[in-house]
């Protein structure tokens, strides 16, 4: 990868494991401030509550002012958050911090990830080398935090690793890839696509990241306190563990098979992490660790593989106005990341929890199910506005 991808992925991997660093140090916290799981999922919930309504309602603007200046306010709020962090002293310092950092990645995500679509020169698939770098985000910040509090961070200091990491970003955003425009019209040298060819390939990617990325949140749901509850542990790094495999097995079966067609993959992948989530109920319910583990390589593997497939769409349909593209891809993502878990606690409240997870479960295999339908869709409206492009030319 050239220069500006190389510094694109850095931003994506340190922004992201910033918002992530929380997540092994919750045990610590129930431990230490005693506060409640209801507590932990309210601190949660404020991360997607600020970061989806930025997303929405601000997610263009990189197309408007800019790539780099929209990363750097996202890096000065997420400087803010990981500086609360360091100091907090309460659920209430935890929520301020996450505001922060939810302002933070729902500003910067798509323009960072349009960037390095738009600068990537390599061999393998852009949806591939996307979902890598975001899987690598996504469990380098609990294992950082969880490592510093195993060196004798404590709840506090084991942020600073990360908050230095943040501050680094500031020299390296000049570097970032703008968008390519004409000088003469200001536009994007990219023909775009047409707003009807747009629709209807996001109708298909949309519902696969929004799957892809709820079977992570509900494997993160579930296994880390699974582990915690059968194992008697206190330890971050047990928790983080259980992160880190789950995107390693995302890693290795995105490039396996980074050759299948993104349609094929979307679908594929996503039945596949809805069999993982069916195993991993039965496997924690029986308290059955083979269940448990081929329920976690189910899970990270066809997760990859959908949300890879995901990412590759809206990067081959975006072109002329990526940072949106991606900005509405990353709606869907981070609504599958917090939707389900939302529902299964509030279903739970009055049932159970296996019958909750299992209710959100069959909602997400419905998604699925439709799927075909979605593509069949999608690649009408594409090659259309195929045919006609080359008409024209």
């Amino acid at each position: 990868m050239n220069t500006q991808a190389v510094v694109a992925a850095l931003a994506i991997v340190i922004l992201v494991s910033g918002s992530t660093s929380i997540s092994s140090l919750f045990v610590s916290y129930r431990a230490q401030w005693g506060i409640s799981s209801a507590d932990i999922a309210i601190v949660f919930s404020v991360y997607v509550g600020s970061l989806l309504p930025t997303l929405v309602f601000f997610g263009g603007l990189a197309e408007r002012f800019g790539r780099r200046r929209v990363v750097t306010a996202g890096v000065v709020a997420m400087a803010a958050g990981m500086a609360i962090l360091t100091a907090a002293h309460g659920l209430g310092w935890l929520i301020a911090a996450r505001l922060f950092q939810g302002v933070a990645i729902g500003l910067a995500a798509g323009a960072l990830t349009a960037a390095l679509s738009e600068s990537y020169r390599g061999k393998l698939p852009i949806g591939n080398v996307l979902q890598a770098v975001a899987a690598v985000a996504l469990f380098t910040g609990p294992v950082i935090s969880a490592i510093a509090f195993n060196l004798g961070g404590g709840i506090h200091l084991s942020y600073v690793p990360q908050f230095v990491l943040v501050l680094a970003l500031f020299a390296l955003v000049p570097f970032l890839a703008e968008r390519v425009t004409n000088p003469v019209t200001a536009q994007p040298v990219d023909q775009p696509f047409s707003p009807a060819a747009v629709r209807g390939a996001l109708r298909f990617a949309l519902p696969v990241a929004f799957v892809s990325w709820a079977g992570l949140s509900l494997f993160l749901s579930l296994v880390p306190a699974f582990l915690a509850n059968t194992l008697h542990a206190t330890n971050p790094l047990v928790g983080a563990a259980a992160v880190v495999a789950a995107q390693l097995a995302s890693l290795t079966v995105a490039f396996a098979l980074r050759n299948i067609a993104p349609e094929r993959a979307g679908i594929g992948g996503a039945v596949v992490s809805i069999a993982g989530l069916v195993l991993l109920v039965i496997g924690t319910t029986m308290i059955s660790w083979p269940f448990v583990i081929l329920a976690t390589l189910l899970v990270g593997g066809g997760c990859g593989l959908a949300s890879a497939a995901s990412f590759g769409i809206a990067g081959r349909i975006g072109r002329g106005h990526r940072a949106l593209v991606f900005s509405r891809w990353y709606i869907a993502a981070y609504a599958g990341y917090s939707i389900p878990a939302l529902a299964i606690g509030l279903i739970a409240a009055h049932t159970s929890f296996a019958f909750a997870f299992s209710v959100v479960t069959a909602a997400l295999a419905a998604i699925v199910a439709a799927l075909p339908a979605l593509r069949s869709g999608q690649n009408r409206h594409l090659v259309a506005e195929l045919n006609f492009m080359a008409c024209a030319a």
